[in-house]
């Protein structure tokens, strides 16, 4: 894979893991209405449609996994002292 795609992956990746944490800790935050359903910043901005907000909930899935996976790779934080990506 090209150092741009996975430049480009981590980037994406990162953007919805961030969206997907923020979602979450607001929905724990935010307590919830009578029916028992906490806020929901992702189906706010979204709206209500399943498969839309399925689509959007397993990408922030498999973005987690990608980051996972390759994160110590590509974060500079995290690489070792001394070492430089290429």
């Amino acid at each position: 894979m090209s150092p741009k795609v996975k430049k480009w992956l981590h980037i994406v990746s990162f953007i919805l893991v961030t969206i997907g944490a923020l979602n979450l800790g607001i929905y724990g935050i935010v307590p919830p209405n009578a029916n028992g359903v906490g806020y929901d910043l992702i189906q706010q901005i979204l709206g209500f449609n399943a498969d839309v907000l399925n689509a959007f909930y397993i990408l922030i899935g498999v973005a987690g996994v990608y980051l996972l996976v390759t994160h110590v790779k590509d974060c500079r934080a995290c690489e070792p002292k001394g070492v430089k990506n290429a």
